[in-house]
This record gives C-alpha cells, structure tokens and sequence, in this order.
C-alpha cells in the first residue's frame, strides 16, 4: 500500500492509518512524501508501522515538474506516479483524505486481468471532474477511453505498467490535451490518460460489480467505495451498523476539505466516522480545529 501526504494534513493522516491499520495489520505500506514537511509524520513511523519512499529524489522533482508543465506551480498530487517505481510489485495506492472500513485486499484478486482497478468509472456524471466536453472533438481518445473516467484516490497496479521511462515520452501528447482536461482535479485527467492510453486493461470496482447506468448503484458482494457527501447509514465506534449491499470498504472525503477551509462548507459529512479513527488509541484531548 502506498499513501501520499505531509504534516500539512497530519490529523488526516492519522485518521487515515488508524482506520487502515485496524484492518491490515501487517500489509506493508510506504508513505509518498506530498512535500518535504514530514516530520511530524516521521513521528509515527514506528506506531503505525510505514516506510518511507525512498526511490531516487530526482523522480519526485520529475513529478513536480509535471505539475509546474499542467498548473505552473507544484502540486505534490502529481507525485502519485512514483508509486510505479516504488518497491511493490503489485500495490494500491488511497488517498489520505479516506477512512478505510474493511480490507482492501480484496483488490489484488483482480490484477491478474487488469493493469488498473479504479473504484468508479463509466459513470457519466462524474465525467466533468475529468475532462471537460471539448475533449469529445479533440480526436486523440476514443469515446470509451473518454468515458472510463475514473477517480484516482484509490488505484490497485502493477509495478510494470505504468513506469516513468513510459510515461515521460508521453506527456506531450498529454499537454495537448490540456485545455480539454478538467484540472481543478488536479492529477486526474493526467492519470487517466495514462492508464486509458498504456494499452494495458484497465476498469474499476464499480463496473466488476456489474453497475449499469448513471443511478444504478453496484449488485452483489464486491466491495464498493462511497463518497462521505452521500448517506452511509448510522455509524458506531467506527463501523457502518447497516451491513447493505455491496458493502462499502472506503469512505472519501474528495473535495470537503478543502471546501472546509475556503469556508464553503460548515461542517465535515459523516464527521463522527473521522474522528473515531483520528482519536483511536491517542491519549491526546480532541483538540483539532477543523476549519
């Protein structure tokens, strides 16, 4: 497993690795540093019991220069393709902004047929958070390839299919389509046009599970992600009490914190589940501020 983060988003952090560790509590998993402020998190190295990447520094400089060439600055997301050249040969990647709720294992099964696993993807109304409409006569993807649009908070991979040796050829054709990407995701549109683009089988969780249409929740015993803006039933000492079908396995909180601290939103959705796990087994007073 890898993650992505810096102190800047420290209680998240923690909430994130509690939640993670009380379902895995032994998977290997290295931390991606989003910025080099990571010492609050060196901290908790050995009480949640994670690596640091510790690849070559010139890729993550790399990666930063991919953002500077999309948004003219760095944003540390762009770092997440540096979980390629990480040292798991297969791995998932989340999203530091979730609460994990069961065992994500589960996803390994399906690397075997696919390069990419995706939670959602196929789902129209989530298609604007990749590209915006101009990409329909842009003719560089096909209208499947377009469609995919898939959130890339969580990804289960494979070491080999997305290296940067690959991927550096590639981003001219890649900044072509930059007016046509939706870059308020930042990484997003990037990283689904690698994976859509690689010629390597890619889906997601949502479509395994045999979802159809725009409304249609997921059938079956698949384990599912849900966005925290959504119902998710009652919740005590950090379980779902309403077992539902699919269960879910991840709750993400895409968008909220930062709506959070613009002052667009007043409170965090489903705020009892976040701070169970970001005070589990601390002996610290619950003192965080949320914006």
């Amino acid at each position: 497993m890898y993650f992505l983060a810096n102190d800047y988003v420290l209680d998240r952090a923690i909430a994130f690795l509690n939640s993670f560790r009380a379902h895995h509590e032994s998977l290997p998993l290295c931390l991606i540093p989003f910025a080099d402020d990571i010492d609050g998190l060196l901290r908790l190295q050995s009480r949640f019991d994670f690596t640091v990447w510790s690849g070559d520094p010139a890729l993550l400089a790399a990666c930063d220069d991919i953002s500077r060439a999309f948004h003219g600055e760095v944003k540390g997301h762009y770092r997440k393709l540096a979980t390629w050249e990480g040292d798991y040969d297969e791995f998932i990647y989340v999203d530091t902004d979730t609460i994990v709720l069961r065992d994500m294992s589960f996803a390994y099964d399906f690397l075997d047929r696919y390069a990419f696993v995706t939670t959602a993807s196929d789902h129209p109304a989530n298609l604007k958070w990749v590209w915006r409409e101009s990409v329909h006569g842009a003719a560089a993807l096909t209208p499947e390839q377009i469609a995919y649009a898939a959130g890339t908070q969580f990804i289960a991979s494979r070491k080999e299919c997305l290296r940067f040796a690959e991927v550096a050829p590639r981003l001219d054709a890649a900044l072509a389509l930059a007016e046509h990407m939706a870059l308020v995701t930042l990484e997003m549109p990037l990283l689904n046009y690698l994976m859509v683009t690689s010629g390597r089988p890619y889906t997601s969780l949502r479509v395994l599970a045999g979802a159809v249409g725009e409304d249609q929740p997921p059938p079956g015993d698949i384990p599912q992600e849900r966005w925290a803006g959504d119902p998710i039933g009652a919740v005590r000492d950090g379980r779902l009490m309403s077992a539902g079908s699919p269960p879910i396995f991840l709750v993400h909180w895409a968008g909220m914190w930062w709506e959070l601290e613009r002052g667009e939103r007043a409170e965090l959705p489903h705020l009892d589940l976040w701070s169970y796990y970001r005070w589990l087994g601390s002996t610290e007073g619950r003192s965080v501020d949320l914006p």
